[in-house]
């Protein structure tokens, strides 16, 4: 059977004369959307589309009505959501599917797969997405903006760049961009990731490890060394590049109000997250992770985070002179 992504209520348009939109259970599975009458999955789906391929438009929405077009060159499908939110999700589960053969829909998913997918283009060792992002930001116009990270950029072109970026295509950021609204579209992309960049089963090891840093720094670092190694490449390569820009940032701090501190807290829970789910817990931790001190001060996981995988020493695992 195939491996079910995403199930749930859609209202689907009727073909025919008479166009109507009648509420059918949907699961889109490794290739395919199909939909039922019923959500028990008791008869035979009412139909099956082959999703590779499709292009997917976003219809004008009315009131508690948000829709979505399914296309190629034979058949349109449109289904109508409640929520723009709920729209949201089943554009990006899709996407995953019809766009991923085609260098596309990275959002939503593992960046472990989205390399993979994306090195059959001609990618490198990180998400493009990644790498455009960054690489237009890094410059010191940018890196001295007020805000970078913290104040939203244009909604509407955040949404047509991650439309773009789904489809496959790569748009001129320094044409369509601005430091904000790249800033928001990276966000975007970490908070759409199914899990954070250090895997969350990690988690505790992670924790575990800075307090044995805080005690003892040498063993924390040698600890840290081991757990790298325990790191997708392709997580490790994209978590190297992200600090290390992250670090940059910083730097600039005097300009952008943008301290190691402010910047743990719009990247923390991207970069690591705790795997049970329990945020009682998590904040638990993050107290624990405060403790730990650089340079006589106060840090966070994601100073340590900046401070660890910004260091020539534990970056030896893999040599990469650029992405």
């Amino acid at each position: 059977m195939a491996i079910k992504i995403t199930t749930g209520w859609l209202r689907k348009e009727t073909h025919g004369p008479i166009k109507r939109f009648e509420r059918r259970w949907v699961v889109v599975s490794a290739t395919t959307l199909q939909y039922f009458k019923k959500d028990d999955n008791s008869a035979p789906p009412l139909g099956v589309i082959d999703l590779p391929g499709k292009k997917i438009a976003l219809l004008e929405d009315t009131d508690n009505s948000f829709k979505f077009e399914l296309s190629d060159k034979d058949d349109i499908f449109n289904f109508s959501c409640d929520t723009r939110s709920e729209r949201e999700k089943w554009v990006d589960a899709i996407s995953c599917i019809s766009y991923g053969a085609y260098g596309g829909g990275m959002f939503g998913t593992s960046i472990e797969t989205t390399v993979k997918r994306e090195q059959l283009h001609g990618g490198r060792l990180i998400p493009k997405i990644i790498a455009q992002c960054i690489g237009y930001l890094d410059n010191p116009l940018h890196l001295k903006e007020n805000g970078i990270f913290r104040l939203p950029g244009n909604e509407r072109v955040v949404k047509s760049l991650k439309m773009e970026f789904q489809q496959g295509i790569e748009p001129n950021l320094a044409v369509k961009g601005d430091t904000h609204t790249v800033g928001s579209l990276l966000k975007l992309y970490l908070r759409s990731l199914p899990d954070s960049v250090i895997p969350s089963h990690l988690y505790e090891d992670f924790v575990s490890i800075i307090l044995t840093y805080e005690i003892n720094e040498r063993e924390g670092l040698n600890e840290l060394k081991y757990l790298i190694n325990k790191i997708p490449s392709s997580n490790y390569n994209t978590l190297r590049k992200l600090c290390g820009f992250l670090h940059k940032v910083q730097e600039f701090a005097d300009y952008n109000r943008m301290d190691l501190n402010n910047l743990a807290v719009v990247f923390s829970p991207t970069i690591l997250k705790n795997n049970s789910g329990d945020l009682s817990l998590e904040m638990s931790d993050m107290q624990k992770l405060k403790r730990v001190t650089e340079v006589g001060r106060d840090t966070t996981v994601g100073d340590v985070c900046f401070l660890w995988f910004s260091a020539s020493e534990t970056c030896n695992r893999l040599e990469i002179s650029s992405f």
